[in-house]
């Protein structure tokens, strides 16, 4: 389970670190920017976790999915969405996560 966590935070600072720098650079530095880029690039970094290294993670699906809920959710707060945007986010997240062996691929930070 250490692995695990310590793989999802390296790739997870990495990701937020170039989406900081690089897309920072388009969208402002400002700390509600900032604080979105750093965030999202942890939540990319811990999904991607299990592909990086699929040993580390014991139910990498489960890990996967619990964090693309996370992500999504964090989005559904930041828009200030009604209840039913949490659900929809929820259920999005799921989906997301359980997809994610095949789109993290293309991901290029």
């Amino acid at each position: 389970m250490r692995r695990a966590i310590a793989i999802s935070g390296l790739l997870g600072g990495i990701l937020a670190t170039l989406l900081v720098v690089f897309h920072g650079w388009t969208v402002g530095s400002t700390s509600r920017n900032v604080l979105f880029l750093v965030l999202a690039g942890l939540i990319l970094g811990a999904v991607a976790g299990p592909e990086a290294e699929p040993q580390a993670f014991r139910f990498p699906t489960l890990w996967q999915m619990f964090f693309a809920v996370l992500g999504c959710l964090v989005v559904a707060f930041a828009w200030g969405s009604p209840p039913e945007g949490y659900a929809l986010a929820a259920v999005g997240g799921a989906l997301l996560g359980y997809t994610a062996p095949f789109w993290i691929k293309f991901i290029n930070p």
